[in-house]
């Protein structure tokens, strides 16, 4: 008689579990980091074609003829717009102009005595032209002497309310302002009634006066217009809206004509400029599409196309591909990308650009 086959021995859950955890546990975990690890080289790590950086405007704001920084109305990454003032420039030293126009006053005051003029003759067009010359030497030695006069006030007010200089010098300064600038006042107000008085007189009416003596008028007459420029400060203004990014001079430093004072930084990024480096891998040209990938710690991702291709190749610097081991020169061939619409980016910038098929 046959026996009776016995019946399986039920296994335990906690052996059937180990059994998954040994053997089949270890390869899929496996899998799954390598799927992952995969996934994350190619989004954040595969070697982009090229580096680029994202560029916005700048501006080097300088002095288009040599002087003092005697103001400067801005402070470093200070925010400011286009037209406002930025430095004012003193063309040149007050005590040299002075003495200038000291030289033209005693020059024609020479050219006076060698006319024979006297003060009984009958007033003839040039005597009256003279005046006009001497008077506006007068009203520029006053200009001059403005700035001076409101340069002691702010200071003799800063130490005033300090408590350390007098009222009554506080006082006389702030007069001597008051006095110095209704003089100016009452002068140039003389200046445009002799103007307009002077217009009167025909030359070709009045006696010619002596041809050497016309001829000295006409020197001295160029020599003070170039005083009276020379008078005029120069104003700095912003080209551009931007911040200031870069201060090289600081007031009261001597200025050379075209020397840089600050630089001017447009926050707004408008291109991105990448360099393909030598060997050419591929042959860029405009309107080929782009994908630009941002490398800050939320990837942004943006779709783009180039808008320019450099017309030689040229030497940049080249970050290195391990980072904090700074950068060597390499030569490429430089393109111009626009900034992907709605990416954030900030000038000086890196970002990692791949060439992409269209559809």
């Amino acid at each position: 008689m046959k026996a009776d086959p016995l019946p399986p021995i039920p296994t335990p859950a906690s052996r059937q579990w180990r059994q998954l955890r040994i053997r089949f546990l270890p390869p899929l975990t496996f899998l799954a980091v390598l799927s992952v690890t995969v996934w994350l080289w190619g989004r954040n790590l595969a070697s982009p074609v090229m580096l680029g950086t994202a560029e916005g405007v700048e501006a080097e704001v300088s002095s288009p003829k040599s002087g003092r920084l005697s103001q400067l109305d801005v402070k470093l990454y200070q925010e400011v717009t286009a037209g406002q003032l930025l430095a004012v420039i003193e063309a040149v030293e007050p005590n040299i102009l002075s003495n200038k126009l000291a030289v033209i006053r005693a020059e024609m005051e020479l050219i006076r005595v060698e006319g024979g003029y006297r003060s009984g003759d009958r007033l003839r067009y040039s005597q009256f032209q003279m005046e006009f010359m001497l008077r506006r030497v007068d009203l520029a030695l006053h200009r001059l002497a403005l700035p001076l006069a409101q340069l002691e006030l702010s200071r003799t007010e800063t130490l005033f309310k300090e408590k350390i200089a007098a009222q009554s010098l506080y006082d006389y300064a702030k007069l001597y302002v008051e006095q110095l600038q209704a003089q100016i006042k009452e002068m140039e107000d003389a200046m445009v009634a002799a103007e307009s008085a002077l217009k009167k007189f025909d030359p070709a009416v009045v006696n010619a006066e002596d041809p050497s003596i016309r001829a000295k008028l006409e020197v001295e007459e160029q020599k003070l217009h170039l005083a009276e420029s020379e008078l005029c400060p120069v104003l700095l203004k912003a080209p551009i809206s931007g911040r200031v990014s870069k201060i090289t001079k600081l007031a009261g430093l001597n200025v050379a004509a075209n020397d840089p004072i600050l630089t001017i930084a447009n926050p707004k990024v408008d291109r991105i400029l990448g360099f393909i480096g030598q060997p050419l891998r591929l042959e860029p040209k405009v309107g080929t599409a782009v994908e630009i990938r941002s490398r800050n710690a939320q990837r942004t991702v943006g779709k783009s196309h180039i808008t320019h291709v450099g017309p030689r190749v040229e030497l940049f610097n080249a970050p290195l591909r391990v980072r904090g081991m700074g950068s060597a020169q390499e030569r490429g061939l430089p393109i111009l990308i626009d900034v992907p619409e709605g990416m954030e980016l900030r000038p000086g910038e890196m970002v990692d650009i791949f060439f992409r098929k269209e559809g």
